[in-house]
């Protein structure tokens, strides 16, 4: 597989390597992508805990809003 990274992509793992925590990019990069099933898990967590929040305390939006809609806003936005 052949990956093209951006400038700021690069400087991250150069960055790293230089911190001397990694030894190869394949390093930094299989730390990376660990990351990602536990970074959806906390994501969906945390809408979770807010949708709950705004339930239980009366959270007061504008008219017609509802936090899973901010929340999807937030998400296409990325």
């Amino acid at each position: 597989m052949t990956v093209d990274l951006k400038p700021e992509q690069e400087r991250i793992i150069q960055e790293q390597l230089a911190s001397g925590f990694f030894k190869s990019v394949d390093e930094v990069l299989t730390a990376a992508l660990g990351c990602l099933p536990h970074h959806e898990r906390s994501n969906h967590t945390a809408v979770q805990r807010m949708i709950e929040f705004s339930r239980t305390h009366s959270v007061k939006l504008p008219a017609g809003e509802t936090v899973e809609g901010l929340v999807r806003e937030m998400r296409l936005s990325q």
